[in-house]
């Protein structure tokens, strides 16, 4: 009798796997055939093991296997928990998901921290810039007021001019900087 077997929506798409499709497994053991008679479809948005394949029951009879288990815990039975496996059980390996999390969570925060020493020196650097660019054309604004004043400019419409240049400037660079940072934070 040929086994049947069902297979997730994710892997039947990627190895072009249909109903009926027929599937040779080989193992040290034996090899044998087996028909997809259904593809299902799984959720993978929790931390625990993925089933790919799903096979008819004795399919697998005499081939070495390996279980998976799940069991939610608060935090201070844990080590009682795996204390208790590891005395019964010895070859059983027990994952504890909040080391995990952990573990993931100091890296994001490591991620992050350099992420704000790099903004911190963006900003830093571009500060600098903008300081060196007044500053060399400082001549050329003496010359321009010089000009204006000739002209019959009085300070405060002088003032104007130069609030709305440098107004104008900085809108500028705020939103090319902001679609800048928006653009590389959708890219990463």
């Amino acid at each position: 009798m040929v086994p049947e077997l069902s297979v997730a929506e994710s892997v039947a798409r990627l190895l072009n796997i249909h109903i009926g499709s027929a599937i040779v497994w080989t193992t040290p053991q034996r090899s044998f055939r087996s028909t997809v008679v259904a593809i299902h479809k799984s959720e993978s948005v929790r931390l625990t093991a993925r089933v790919e394949f799903f096979f008819t029951a004795g399919a697998l009879d005499g081939l070495p296997a390996i279980y998976y288990g799940g069991v939610r815990a608060t935090p201070k039975s844990v080590p009682a928990i795996q204390k208790a496996l590891y005395e019964k059980y010895p070859t059983v390996t027990v994952v504890n998901m909040a080391d995990v999390l952990d573990t993931i969570q100091s890296i994001v925060d490591q991620i992050s921290l350099v992420v704000r020493f790099i903004s911190f020196f963006s900003i830093l650097a571009g500060a600098v810039i903008l300081a060196s660019s007044v500053a060399g054309t400082r001549f050329r604004r003496i010359k321009e007021v010089v000009i204006l004043k000739t002209l019959g400019a009085t300070r405060q419409r002088i003032a104007r001019i130069f609030t709305v240049e440098f107004f104008v400037i900085g809108t500028v660079a705020g939103l090319m900087g902001g679609a800048l940072a928006g653009g590389f934070a959708c890219w990463c």
